[in-house]
């Protein structure tokens, strides 16, 4: 009986080991099966998406989230779709959801987006209607991305308008001399390439030409125009004999690119053609003009942000000294606890009690030193603006710990009054730079001044869901006549300030939602309070 008990162990041994590594090659290959799903539905720009009627639950894969430009913190919903809809477009999607879920059944259809930044996709839903055993219908569906497709299909539907057609779209380079290949869908590519680089010029082309007059240039004999004189032998082998060129202008006027149509025949536009061409000049204008926005908003977003870390690293190469002498103090403190330590442990007898308490305050003070390279490494930090969840107090802490030293050489005392606030939505580096540019203004203020020298750090929950901070010190106020220019970019009143301080500062607590603003104090001083939104959304943020 033994025998057979211990056999029945070793079976059920082995079963369970072996539906345990069935289950974990399930678990992996399952992990593996959605990793190929998200990647292929990001390369197909297709998301899909689960809807249950009945309660507007809506769940999303994270391409859905792609499409729609939401953060993924956000909670999918009706509300939440219909704010990307098309206007025109409303109607529609509003009265397929209400029939399908009255009805049912499964739904495709087309519409538009209208994203953030004015631009507009257009996108293709379909779905399909399940019912569980209570009669509840659960659409689950995919939503796919066919701007792309919608754009190639619309130039081919102009050209197909008016027989023989062939469009072209040219981009002019910043340096205003040599245009690129921007669109040309029935165009032969290679003809597209060999004129892919062209100098402008008062003979390059209809194109070419076009752009450097800044006016239509209609060629209607390729062959027999001097104009083509140099692009002649590209244009004849593919049969290209005619071609109308409008130039893209900016509303300023310059010349942005061109619009052209092609014909394999000599000809000349009829009034609708030339109508036909205004317009999608007027059209690819809009379209190049509102790329070419973002492009430059970008750039200044990117010049912003290296201007505030440059800011940063003035500031603290200004405290060196400061942040040297509070990383210096709690490493010479654990140095002598360290040998404290050591004479209660090589003692006759030795007191392991002292001992513990010398080594519980070298981890203290070790943590303190590494708290500080920590705080500073962060401003020093580079890259795009971190959101997250951010307790205004702890950042007014921190900046108090690195500015400790300095305020105590110049004999400033530092009081705060923290109130109980809730966080704040918002970039924790962005926020502890604006903190440390006004506590830093407000110590340079006093360090020359006679009498009392306070710096006061306030924050409480003000009116409308805002936080206020307030910076107040007893320093030598704002000047009366320049005090309407201290938020200037290169102001400054300091010998040799940057004069950007308090302008970035300004920018990025208005980036947050917030306001910035200074007042001379009754007494002596300057006060530089700030509000920030509470109830501030990710998706919000800039």
């Amino acid at each position: 009986m033994a025998a057979n008990d211990d056999d029945d162990k070793l079976l059920r041994s082995a079963v369970l080991q072996n539906a345990s590594s069935i289950l974990i090659a399930r678990q992996r290959a399952e992990r593996r099966s959605e990793a190929y799903l998200a990647e292929a539905q990001r390369l197909s720009h297709t998301g899909s998406f689960g809807w249950r009627a009945s309660s507007g639950e809506i769940i999303w894969s994270e391409e859905t989230f792609r499409i729609f430009q939401y953060d993924r913190t956000m909670t999918p919903s009706v509300e939440l779709v219909l704010q990307r809809v098309h206007p025109e477009d409303a109607a529609l999607v509003k009265q397929t959801m209400e029939r399908a879920s009255q009805d049912g059944k499964d739904f495709d259809f087309e519409h538009r987006l209208l994203m953030p930044d004015g631009s507009v996709k257009h996108v293709h839903v379909v779905a399909h209607a399940l019912s569980d055993e209570s009669g509840s219908v659960e659409f689950v569906g995919a939503v796919m991305d066919v701007t792309e497709r919608k754009r190639v299909e619309a130039l081919r539907d102009a050209e197909s308008r008016i027989a023989g057609l062939l469009c072209s779209v040219l981009l002019l380079e910043e340096d205003g001399r040599h245009a690129r290949h921007g669109a040309a869908p029935s165009l032969p590519q290679p003809y597209s390439e060999a004129i892919d680089g062209l100098s402008i010029g008062p003979k390059a082309g209809s194109c070419g030409t076009a752009m450097y007059r800044r006016e239509p240039v209609i060629v209607t004999d390729i062959l027999q125009d001097p104009l083509w004189e140099q692009y002649r032998d590209v244009a004849e082998p593919y049969g290209l004999r005619s071609c109308w060129s409008t130039p893209i202008l900016a509303h300023s006027g310059k010349a942005l690119g061109s619009f052209a149509m092609y014909y394999r025949e000599t000809r000349s536009p009829s009034p609708a053609e030339t109508r036909a061409l205004e317009m999608a000049t007027h059209l690819a204008g809009i379209a190049i003009e509102r790329k070419l926005a973002r492009e430059e908003r970008e750039r200044f977003r990117q010049a912003q942000a290296d201007l505030a870390h440059i800011n940063r690293v003035t500031t603290m190469g200004e405290l060196t000294a400061s942040l040297a002498h509070e990383v210096n103090q709690p490493i010479a403190a654990a140095v002598t606890d360290a040998n404290t330590c050591l004479r209660w442990l090589t003692r006759d007898q030795p007191d392991l009690e002292e001992a513990r308490q010398a080594a519980s305050r070298i981890v203290k003070d070790a943590t303190r030193a590494a708290e500080v390279i920590s705080r500073t490494r962060l401003l020093f930090r580079k890259g795009t603006p971190q959101r997250a969840l951010v307790d205004v107090n702890e950042v007014i802490r921190e900046m108090i710990g690195l500015l400790r030293s300095e305020a105590m050489r110049h004999s400033i005392s530092v009081r705060t009054d923290l109130a109980d606030l809730p966080q704040v939505m918002g970039d924790r580096v962005q926020l502890q730079q604006v903190l440390l540019n006004l506590m830093t203004n407000s110590i340079d203020a006093m360090k020359d001044v006679d009498g009392t020298r306070e710096l006061i750090i306030c924050s409480q929950q003000a009116e409308d869901d805002r936080l206020l901070v307030s910076v107040i010190d007893t320093g030598l106020g704002l000047p009366p006549e320049q005090a309407n220019q201290i938020f200037d970019a290169f102001f400054t009143t300091k010998p040799h300030g940057t004069g950007m301080g308090l302008r970035i500062s300004r920018s990025i607590v208005e980036a947050h939602g917030g306001r910035l603003w200074a007042a001379e104090n009754s007494s002596r001083g300057a006060s530089f309070h700030l509000t920030l939104p509470i109830k501030v959304d990710a998706h919000e943020m800039p």
